[in-house]
């Protein structure tokens, strides 16, 4: 595993703290929401970094 990565998920109501501590309040709905959106453009550029190392060696 690469230092400094973590595969644990983020709970629902971690999210929701951290999001209020910087003054945004979200519903349980709103932030899997959030979260759903953030794992998939995560693995979006992954997948980019990846394909562009690929193609340079």
């Amino acid at each position: 595993m690469l230092e400094g990565v973590n595969d644990e998920k983020i709970s629902l109501d971690k999210a929701i703290a951290l999001l209020k501590k910087d003054g945004i309040i979200v519903n349980e709905e709103q932030a899997k929401c959030i979260l759903d959106f953030l794992m998939t453009m995560a693995g979006i550029v992954v997948s980019q970094y990846l394909r562009k190392s690929q193609k340079s060696k």
